[in-house]
């Protein structure tokens, strides 16, 4: 049972408020900064880590008004709803899939090396895959310990990516192609090259796919971030006792 009482306006933290209200305005600004730099046309909207950024901010930018409006009212405000945290906790696993994903995969096989990677478009892409996925994580484990979770709310944490595995493969399937004949954005997603949704040859390794067939893929994501998402609601979960245990 979550001990609400203790929770209440005389235990809450006006310092923490104001930590988390730079932090995400400092997220949202190195987002915005990004994806201005590296903004395309319609395409710009196809890809994971501009939606994911998108998705973010509109809710790090909710959440900020919230921190603002205890800030200036001292606390004296109504909580916040349940299924607001319930939006961000998911925006904060997508946020994640966007820098690990990067951090693990992406980077590592760029034709620009990995430090390259990050410098490119003016360091816009250190801004969207490294500054905003990392100050949204820490706002997250740090600040929304009021989140009340179930044991269910883990697999909320799979709904955005495989959300957008199946736009993808509509696009995919509409005749859309990335970088001229890939089938996705992310050669990790590119179920057009020869090992498809179910090969395996790690000669193919590179640009254009990970030599591991996408369903593998896509299994291994599922498993990686509902694990995350464990990590995520446990840190929280931990948090929320000691603020508890402390009053």
């Amino acid at each position: 049972m979550y001990k609400e009482e203790l929770l209440t306006v005389e235990s809450y933290r006006s310092k923490e408020d104001h930590v988390a209200f730079v932090m995400k305005i400092i997220a949202i600004a190195a987002s915005i900064y990004g994806m201005c730099r590296s903004f395309s046309g319609w395409m710009f909207f196809t890809y994971f880590t501009n939606l994911s950024n998108i998705f973010v901010d509109i809710v790090l930018l909710v959440f900020a008004g919230f921190n603002w409006n205890r800030i200036r009212k001292d606390g004296k405000c109504p909580p916040v709803a349940n299924g607001w945290y319930i939006i961000k906790f998911m925006a904060t696993i997508s946020i994640t899939l966007t820098f690990l994903i990067y951090l693990l995969v992406l980077a590592p096989t760029d034709p620009s090396g990995f430090l390259g990677a990050y410098m490119g478009n003016g360091f816009g892409s250190l801004c969207v895959h490294f500054v905003c996925p990392v100050l949204a994580i820490l706002d997250f484990c740090l600040f929304d310990y009021p989140y009340k979770s179930g044991r269910l709310h883990v697999f909320f944490s799979i709904v955005p990516p495989l959300c957008y595995v199946g736009g993808i493969v509509a696009l995919a399937y509409e005749g859309v192609r990335w970088n001229g004949t890939m089938y996705a954005p992310y050669n990790f997603l590119n179920f057009g090259a020869k090992t498809g949704w179910f090969g395996f040859d790690l000669s193919q390794i590179g640009k254009e796919t990970l030599g591991i067939g996408v369903a593998y893929m896509i299994i291994l994501l599922v498993i990686i971030f509902i694990g995350i998402g464990l990590v995520y609601l446990a840190i929280k979960n931990a948090r929320r006792n000691k603020k508890t245990e402390g009053n």
